[in-house]
């Protein structure tokens, strides 16, 4: 087949693992934000966990070029896609139903002041780092719905190969969304002194991994970059 699965029982298989290791994460990325309330606790498990599926998804392409022998393991990228959209999806939910409360004023940080009787904007970067992550979302959707051969077949190996590039798009989305919740949000703000709201909140425990997991998607890039150019112009020559 043309993504490399031979047999549709494999590929029924794969998936379990990647559901497991999903739900591990997920497991994993709450217990190390112990310190946050339940509802935001979960919130940011099923986000964190969502993320290092993406970071895998996109790491190891350029990886499996500076380090071949990762190409066994390269056709994996296809159900870390697909389960990063099941849970960023979850996570999605998560902050409609619980956070936002399904207002579309409040996803893009407005709030109701009676005072005034309208929305304000209160809290900007919050409504642009969610508008951030829907479009990552709706990418990964359109990604997830065609990693499939018979995708494949209909869109032709070169269309579905540009088609899937913008699994770094997706990538690049996330950790803009990602980096302004787990640096900027819950820092202090004049709104929420004003406010009386909240000014403290736990520090994010994986901050720095997101960083690291950024750094390290594009370091593989250039490198592979670098060593596909080199070995072209070897061949030339």
């Amino acid at each position: 087949m043309l993504l490399g699965i031979k047999s549709s029982k494999v590929a029924f298989l794969r998936h379990i693992l990647f559901a497991v290791i999903a739900a591990a994460l997920v497991g994993l990325v709450w217990m190390l934000n112990s310190t946050w309330s339940p509802d935001m606790r979960l919130w940011k498990s099923f986000g964190g966990s969502s993320f290092f599926l993406l970071w895998f998804a996109v790491f190891i392409g350029p990886a499996a070029v500076i380090w071949p022998p990762l190409n066994r393991i390269l056709s994996f990228r296809r159900e870390a896609g697909v389960w990063f959209t099941i849970v960023a999806l979850i996570h999605g939910y998560l902050i409609l139903d619980g956070w936002v409360r399904w207002s579309v004023w409040g996803f893009f940080g407005y709030q109701y002041i009676t005072e005034v009787d309208t929305y304000l904007r209160v809290e900007a970067g919050f409504g642009l780092a969610n508008l951030i992550g829907l479009m990552a979302l709706v990418f990964a959707l359109a990604l997830a719905a065609t990693s499939f051969d018979r995708a494949v077949n209909w869109l032709g190996v070169s269309s579905w190969k540009w088609l899937h590039m913008f699994a770094y798009v997706i990538f690049y989305l996330s950790v803009a969304h990602v980096v302004y919740f787990a640096f900027i949000h819950y820092t202090p703000s004049l709104q929420r002194v004003m406010m009386g709201a909240p000014t403290e909140y736990p520090v994010n425990p994986l901050r720095y991994y997101y960083l690291a997991a950024l750094l390290s998607v594009f370091v593989v890039q250039a490198w592979a970059f670098v060593k596909t150019v080199r070995k072209q112009r070897n061949t030339q020559w």
